[in-house]
């Protein structure tokens, strides 16, 4: 199974990308190289959507791939209201929504129920521990939000600009969490914002090595840490080469890719991010909350969730050599220096195509057309108002592209990606609306992130759990494609998935929930297990003894679940291949909730489940 699974993926990825062009008309998203202009453009009633198509309500297959695209899963209601909606005037009202509420406010919720719990219980108060709630509360934050877009948008940056609970932060939930929420609240902001926030986070400080970063003593052999300037530029903004608009890579007179940066350039924007320490002190008890931070406070005495603060006695002084010839001048602020290299590389011409092509590749396909990074690009330089790096703009020139919504080319097998297993398990999470007696979503995720070594925030590395030029040998490599998600998918992880898979459809296994908010020892919740509701799918199949007497019923299901899972591709071969199952072992199954929970489990083990189109 796994060897037959594992070739079906990698067929995928092997024949050329190639989309249909359309000659003869323009109209319903035919139409690329077109310019179109329109007496009133009044909210949405534009010319180009009307030639685009994206002004016209999509069907229930058009809105469920983009809701694959833009959402971490969504049920059939919410697919229903995007096709009555539109698609635009969804990304309209996402963006619009105030926060409903943060991740760190579900951290603090689940920390004061399971205090209450702790003590309850008649435990030591000093044995309560948070170490990994960070995991609690994303799971209580994703299940229970409104906000399906942001959501999205944040987990998606977490995996380009990327810290890690899998080193010292493990046990400060409330700083990891904090982090998050950085990149939450700024999605539909400015990546300007964003490359702030994140540089001034003490996780980030300490994840990349440069909270308490000294500036130079060469009689002691001391000199900045360059961990975060090296970083800054390779992963967060401009990326190892000098990039065209359209993401491709300049070359030389010789025919030589052109580097951003040396290692000159990363010892100069080394000193700039020296002389940050911690803002304030944390609430513990060997601290003083209200005494002044001395530079050097660790992560044991500091505040992980406040910005860093600049100690200017700490920070190298003199010029400091940027990108493009830009100099600091001596003389400034430590601030003012960070403010004028975060600036310098946020106008650097390579930010738009590198960052676009990230997130078009969490978003929406491994391999986009230099066309489509150029879009994106071009609305990262320019939202249409003269503002440069608009997330907004950004995410609406991914989602809304005709290479992301003309459905032409899901007929492309090199068209997608690999679903990352996070994703699936939000997808089914959501799509069958996962619940338990508690109404809560406090999931540990232990036995599925120690199958698929995949959390939010705990990456291996900061280089995410797959680096987006990864190339799985043969076919992919071969032809110079890409395929970041296979990465982290080897013959181990994918029979993890059909376990998993198994485990969600069929043993009523979905959450690892926790049970620390019991006070009773009595009556403990560990027995409360989370399950998926199939009620709307046991509905369309008729009780039966025996076997299945009416097949139209499987394909009443099989479309209903086409539209929620496989976002209309699931394919003729694997229709029949499962339907036949189905109805060969229908006597077996002897009733129509284990025969529909089997035709789920048999889509969410199929390469067409796997790959999202």
């Amino acid at each position: 199974m796994i060897r037959y699974l594992l070739s079906i993926l990698f067929s995928l990825l092997s024949i050329p990308l190639v989309a249909q062009q359309y000659n003869d008309y323009i109209g319903n998203g035919h139409h690329l190289n077109v310019t179109v202009t329109s007496s009133s453009n009044l909210q949405n009633a534009t010319g180009f959507n009307t030639i685009s198509g994206i002004g016209k309500r999509p069907d229930s297959t058009s809105a469920s791939r983009f809701l694959a695209h833009a959402t971490l899963g969504a049920d059939i209601e919410t697919i229903d209201g995007a096709q009555q909606q539109g698609l635009s005037e969804w990304l309209n009202e996402q963006f619009s929504k105030p926060i409903s509420s943060t991740y760190t406010e579900h951290l603090d919720t689940l920390i004061d129920l399971a205090f209450a719990a702790h003590i309850g219980r008649g435990e030591d108060p000093d044995d309560f521990y948070t170490g990994g709630f960070q995991i609690l509360a994303w799971w209580q934050a994703v299940m229970n939000s409104n906000d399906l877009l942001r959501d999205r948008i944040a987990l998606a940056l977490s995996e380009i600009l990327v810290i890690s609970s899998r080193s010292g932060l493990a046990d400060f939930s409330n700083g990891t969490i904090s982090y998050y929420d950085v990149l939450y609240e700024n999605a539909f902001g400015n990546y300007r914002d964003i490359l702030q926030d994140v540089t001034m986070h003490p996780c980030m400080a300490y994840y990349l090595t440069y909270l308490n970063n000294p500036k130079s003593n060469p009689a002691a052999n001391e000199f900045p840490d360059e961990n975060y300037a090296r970083e800054l530029m390779q992963l967060f903004t401009i990326g190892l080469y000098k990039l065209n608009l359209d993401g491709t890579r300049q070359t030389d007179a010789n025919g030589n890719f052109i580097p951003t940066y040396d290692n000159d350039d990363i010892r100069e924007f080394s000193k700039i991010f020296t002389g940050l320490g911690g803002g304030r002190y944390g609430d513990f008890p060997w601290v003083n909350v209200n005494d002044p931070v001395y530079f050097g406070a660790g992560i044991w005495e500091i505040d992980l969730t406040y910005p860093l603060q600049m100690f200017e006695s700490e920070h190298e002084q003199g010029t400091k050599n940027l990108l493009n010839g830009q100099v600091v001048p001596a003389g400034q602020t430590g601030m003012d220096d960070i403010n004028d290299a975060l600036d310098n590389l946020f106008n650097h011409p390579n930010v738009g195509p590198f960052i676009g092509r990230l997130l078009i590749q969490r978003l929406v396909k491994s391999n986009p057309t230099p066309e489509y990074i150029e879009r994106v690009a071009s609305a990262f330089n320019d939202n249409g108002s003269g503002v440069r790096g608009d997330m907004q703009a950004v995410i609406r020139a991914i989602l809304l592209d005709p290479e992301a919504r003309d459905c032409s080319w899901t007929e492309v097998a090199t068209q997608g990606m690999l679903r990352e297993p996070l994703v699936r398990y939000t997808h089914v999470s959501r799509a069958f609306n996962a619940s338990n007696n508690n109404g809560d979503h406090y999931n540990w995720a232990w036995y599925f992130g120690n199958e698929t070594q995949q959390l939010a925030l705990y990456s291996p590395s900061v280089f995410n759990f797959f680096l987006p030029d990864y190339q799985p040998l043969g076919a992919v490599t071969d032809m110079g494609l890409v395929a970041p998600e296979f990465q982290a998918f080897n013959s181990a992880t994918a029979l993890s998935h059909i376990n998993l898979a198994h485990a969600w459809s069929l043993w009523d296994w979905v959450f690892d929930n926790y049970s620390g908010l019991e006070a009773d020892p009595d009556n403990p919740s560990d027995n409360v297990y989370t399950t998926l509701d199939f009620s709307t799918e046991y509905d369309m199949v008729t009780s039966y003894a025996g076997q299945l007497t009416h097949s139209t019923e499987m394909d009443n299901l099989l479309d209903h679940l086409d539209i929620l899972l496989t976002h209309g591709n699931l394919s003729d071969n694997t229709r029949t291949i499962i339907k036949n199952a189905l109805l060969e072992h229908s006597d077996i199954w002897g009733d129509r909730e284990a025969l529909t929970r089997f035709a789920v489990y048999l889509i969410l083990i199929s390469p067409d489940y796997s790959i999202m189109k």
